[in-house]
């Protein structure tokens, strides 16, 4: 039995190693400039656009409040980590004011 737990960890090993290494040789494949660079740049902030927007669909008032104040700050600093950061510290700190 201790043999299969050792093979299960060198193979779980080798396993993460390829995806590392896949990751970094396709990396060096993506176009620096031209129409894929700026699709790929603009791709965290659509990701982000999209999540939010949802929630604001099925959410409520404080998903509502949380969603503009989050796109005005995103817009005015264009920092989307401080942006992220800020959208949870309000509906967090909302939703505890609410219950």
């Amino acid at each position: 039995m201790l043999d299969d737990v050792w093979w299960t960890i060198l193979g779980l090993s080798a396993a993460s190693f390829a995806i590392r290494l896949g990751g970094y040789v396709l990396a060096l494949r993506i176009p620096h400039s031209g129409a894929w660079a700026r699709g790929l740049d603009a791709l965290p902030g659509c990701l982000i656009m999209a999540l939010v927007t949802l929630m604001m669909m099925k959410g409520g008032m404080i998903e509502w409040i949380t969603g503009a104040i989050v796109f005005g700050l995103a817009a005015k600093t264009r920092n989307i980590p401080l942006s992220m950061l800020a959208g949870i510290t309000v509906v967090a700190a909302l939703r505890l004011m609410t219950h």
